[in-house]
């Protein structure tokens, strides 16, 4: 490289950058596609398989369980990615398989705590004097090991994706899940054609479950592999815990932010209104899957290149990504906004026609996540955890306290608006403080595409 001239050698590394980015991309991509394919085609059957009212609390269920999930996995699941991204960056294996040590010990124990804490205490709570769902309380054993088998998939993907391996990331991340399950769906529809909300909860177990069992044979066969220098000690474990504290605040209130709208209309509406907002609310995240494919590579490539040093090419691999997913976002959002009466009726059937307002508003509040780019990550990944948390918490708060306010005279379009309004403004702080933090700006950049275009 000493006889390259500087231009000559930026172009070079953003060349082997790019080369990475669309190695993983293109796994990360094929599996958000199919992820999303199977998914919708899972919600399609769900609909024509389960009465209004069951399928409203089969939303509340998956929403619950999630949110479980990402409170057992006690922020590792990111935690893994920084760390195991940056020793492989800077040649200590040694560190990394004790990291990775740290976290599956850890993750373990998260998954006991959320799941006895959930027969124990919440699952009657939530069932009975919140939602008021008893047919939520019937199946609170089937959510408590949905919460397991979601969680470990969380903790998986994200060590795989510290590794750099997007492939098993994605596959054990989700896709394999949502194959096997609308596969299940579908015989299940074609041969009895209706079904109860306990059966279909039960094939999402035995569907994640199977995923999550070759996943995590894989990972030990990966893990073996790296030279074991000095055995597992308190110190891995306080270097992991310290990392993961602040993201698991973030990333529950992150999922609050994403997840609390169902909870209120839950506790003040019908299983019906439910229903018919949760379906237009898994359409409306089909606008943020272009990120989510971006979010799937970038995180290891945050932490090693800001170790490194980085900054300049960083900036320019963050807008670069941003633009990518800015444009299929935007024709996504004007499809939901024009074309919403009839798409929900194709995927859902005429009941669900009405979440036509919810979609439009859902979507724009996801279009503001695209076009400021991978701005939580960028702080999560370089160190800045904490301010990430303070945003996302006072973002969380604000949405709540407007939701709560506007629930029971409008409704869900009420509190599509205040989900909206948290998004924008979570998003664009978030924006903010990256900038000031790290000296990056993340929103898309058109210049920066056809620069790096050039380059090829």
């Amino acid at each position: 490289m000493m006889g390259l001239s500087s231009s000559m050698f930026d172009k070079y590394v953003l060349l082997s950058l790019k080369r990475r980015l669309f190695s993983g991309g293109a796994w990360a991509f094929a599996g958000r596609v199919g992820t999303m394919f199977f998914g919708l085609a899972s919600n399609a059957l769900l609909a024509r398989l389960l009465s209004p009212q069951d399928l409203g609390t089969y939303f509340l269920a998956f929403s619950v369980a999630s949110f479980g999930a990402m409170a057992g996995s006690l922020g590792l699941n990111q935690a893994a990615v920084r760390l195991i991204a940056e020793s492989l960056g800077t040649g200590q294996f040694g560190r990394t398989r004790r990291v990775v040590g740290a976290v599956i010990v850890l993750g373990v124990l998260g998954i006991l705590i959320i799941g006895c804490l959930y027969l124990l205490l919440l699952g009657r709570f939530l069932g009975t004097d919140l939602f008021d769902a008893p047919s939520l309380v019937a199946i609170t054993w089937l959510v408590a090991g949905w919460m397991a088998v979601l969680t470990w998939q969380e903790i998986l993907s994200g060590v795989f994706r510290g590794f750099h391996d997007i492939r098993w990331a994605t596959v054990f991340g989700g896709l394999m899940t949502s194959v096997l399950l609308a596969t299940s769906l579908l015989l299940l529809w074609l041969f009895q054609e209706e079904s109860t909300l306990a059966t279909v909860v039960l094939l999402a177990i035995v569907s994640g479950g199977a995923s999550a069992l070759l996943g995590g044979w894989l990972l030990r066969l990966k893990v073996t592999s790296i030279p074991l220098e000095g055995a597992l000690n308190q110190r891995a474990f306080k270097t992991v815990a310290g990392v993961a504290w602040p993201l698991l605040i973030t990333n529950l209130t992150l999922f609050a932010l994403m997840q609390v709208d169902l909870w209120i209309l839950g506790a003040f509406r019908s299983q019906e209104e439910v229903a018919i907002y949760g379906a237009a609310a898994r359409l409306a995240a089909l606008v943020v899957a272009p990120l989510a494919v971006v979010n799937a590579v970038v995180p290891p490539l945050i932490a090693e290149m800001y170790a490194q040093g980085r900054r300049g090419e960083l900036e320019r691999m963050l807008r670069f990504t941003a633009a990518l997913a800015a444009a299929p976002a935007l024709l996504t959002v004007l499809g939901f906004t024009i074309l919403g009466v009839p798409i929900l009726t194709l995927v859902y059937g005429g009941y669900y026609r009405e979440g036509t307002v919810v979609l439009a508003l859902l979507s724009l509040g996801q279009m503001a996540s695209v076009l400021t780019g991978s701005c939580a990550l960028t702080l999560m990944m370089t160190g800045h955890q904490v301010t990430s948390m303070i945003i996302t918490v006072a973002a969380g708060v604000l949405m709540i306290i407007v939701a709560l306010q506007v629930v029971d005279p409008y409704g869900a379009t009420g509190v599509a608006v205040a989900t909206c309004g948290g998004l924008v403004f979570q998003n664009v702080v978030m924006w903010l403080m990256a900038k000031r933090k790290t000296g990056i700006w993340t929103h898309f950049s058109f210049s920066v595409l056809r620069s790096i275009r050039g380059f090829s």
